[in-house]
């Protein structure tokens, strides 16, 4: 029997497809042959400096050569935490993001990313059911260093965005 939700239910729609991304996310990490997790933490900033914690947990796979490149598929699981409201912005609730893309091996052990996001919870810096997400960063064999940026691409208003420092270990 299949359940009605109303608008008052997107909390719930949006543990669904969140529960949904991490289950394929888990899948993916079992199935890739030797793709690697990757635990990030770090700040993410919005706003008129505005800091929050964030966390992300990535699984990529395989790096597949593309002309003078490589690229490898790229899941991750994040949270942007809640931070206290401001006179004209609503930053009080935490942001889950569930995301699929690539990334694009630049330069030795320097890449970008690319990912399209679900998110659970709404804040004025990430306002829609959807993001892109961009990443630059440097990795070792066990380590990485990153910069990132989710925003919804000014589809939205308000599209300020998350601006996320990160820097993890692989598995």
């Amino acid at each position: 029997m299949a359940s009605r939700l109303g608008p008052a239910d997107a909390p719930v729609r949006a543990r669904r497809v969140l529960a949904r991304a991490a289950a394929a996310l888990l899948a993916v990490a079992g199935a890739a042959h030797a793709a690697h997790v990757e635990v990030s933490v770090g700040r993410s900033l919005t706003l008129q400096h505005r800091w929050t914690d964030a966390a992300f947990v990535e699984c990529v796979g395989d790096a597949q050569p593309v002309w003078k490149l490589a690229w490898a598929p790229a899941f991750a699981l994040g949270r942007v935490a809640a931070r206290p409201d401001t006179a004209t912005d609503r930053l009080d609730r935490d942001v889950w993001l569930g995301a699929a893309g690539a990334r694009v091996y630049l330069w030795r052990d320097l890449y970008a990313g690319f990912q399209l996001a679900a998110t659970a919870g709404r804040t004025d810096a990430l306002s829609t059911p959807y993001e892109f997400v961009s990443s630059l960063g440097w990795q070792g064999r066990h380590w990485q260093v990153l910069a990132r940026h989710i925003s919804n691409g000014d589809f939205h208003k308000p599209n300020h965005g998350e601006t996320v420092l990160l820097a993890g270990v692989a598995f």
